[in-house]
């Protein structure tokens, strides 16, 4: 069991480390000046989606026992990318038509919680699905230790997506200070589909 809480954090690790987990929040943080109490928050939400997405499947098929069927894999794994691709052609879309013309404070408040909800729907979509056969070797000890095995992902996986979230926004503050708020959000565009297309080899 030992072995399997050691695989199971450095697997979450491993997990936050991936970009499409960090860089798209902490582009967006940037191309709409969020606060860092902002970011921090919804880092911490995001992250929490993408931990929920993958402990409903994890848990679910730990306690039956059973894996996820190869189709289901590949459904789960083009979503997320699918999903991010979309965002960003949205994002560029919006950001030149509000360089064409005044949006008002009210319509601009409207949209980014648009992106908001976005972000965590993509995290949501993102489920770590190796993980799933670390819980299927816990079901062995029991539901507590299920449970366990959950808690530990959870903490670890949060933490790393967290903090390298802050961190990438710290690092790419100078860099988008350079633009003005369309360039930014451009930019942002531009990596939110970048990673959605790496999202298809990596994750």
């Amino acid at each position: 069991m030992v072995q399997l809480l050691v695989n199971t954090c450095l697997l979450a690790l491993l997990q936050a480390v991936i970009p499409n987990h960090w860089l798209p929040l902490s582009a967006l943080g940037n191309s709409e000046n969020w606060t860092k109490q902002r970011l921090e928050l919804m880092a911490c939400i995001c992250a929490c989606a993408h931990v929920m997405g993958t402990l409903l499947l994890g848990i679910s098929f730990g306690v039956a026992g059973t894996k996820l069927s190869h189709t289901y894999e590949t459904y789960l794994h083009l979503a997320a990318p699918i999903v991010l691709i979309l965002f960003g052609v949205a994002y560029f879309l919006v950001a030149v038509r509000m360089w064409r013309s005044d949006e008002s404070y009210e319509q601009e408040r409207r949209i980014g919680k648009i992106w908001m909800v976005g972000i965590f729907l993509m995290m949501l979509l993102s489920p770590c699905l190796e993980v799933h056969d670390l819980f299927i070797a816990a079901a062995d000890y029991g539901l507590n230790n299920i449970l366990l095995l959950a808690m530990f992902y959870a903490m670890v996986n949060i933490s790393g997506v967290v903090l390298l979230t802050l961190l990438a926004s710290k690092l790419a503050g100078g860099l988008y200070a350079k633009y003005s708020d369309t360039g930014r959000k451009k930019i942002t565009a531009l990596l939110l589909v970048l990673v959605g297309v790496a999202s298809f080899f990596i994750h």
